[in-house]
């Protein structure tokens, strides 16, 4: 459990959060009535769909912020579900990529085809 102090930081620090979230939204609204002004006065279909897509922006900031809220709350909660086991570890080592045979390459482009092509390395 929070101690005082401790839990007087967290919420000044969610309070400052908070406060942040709303004058971004703020900002983010002002400026869709800017747009949506400038709209009217052109008569331009650009400015309108700036108007709507800073809405969006704030309604798509609100539901982020409320999904990392949420999250939050079932973590600390223990409500969520444990991950799935970490894989045992390769007896070489770490793997990238699938095994390849002696002389084999990838398809893609690797650093060694590209010192080949620019004749950098010898070809084996």
């Amino acid at each position: 459990m929070s101690t005082g102090p401790a839990r007087v930081r967290r919420g000044l620090r969610l309070a400052g959060l908070a406060i942040l979230l709303v004058v971004a939204v703020g900002v983010m609204l002002r400026l869709s009535l800017w747009q949506w002004d400038r709209a009217h006065e052109r008569h331009s279909v650009l400015n309108y769909f700036y108007a709507v897509e800073w809405v969006l922006f704030a309604v798509l900031t609100v539901a982020g912020v409320a999904r990392l809220v949420v999250e939050g709350r079932r973590t600390v909660a223990g409500r969520e579900k444990p991950a799935e086991p970490a894989p045992e570890p390769h007896p070489q080592g770490v793997l990238i990529g699938p095994p390849l045979r002696p002389g084999e390459e990838l398809e893609e482009l690797t650093w060694v085809r590209l010192r080949r092509r620019l004749r950098l390395e010898p070809r084996p």
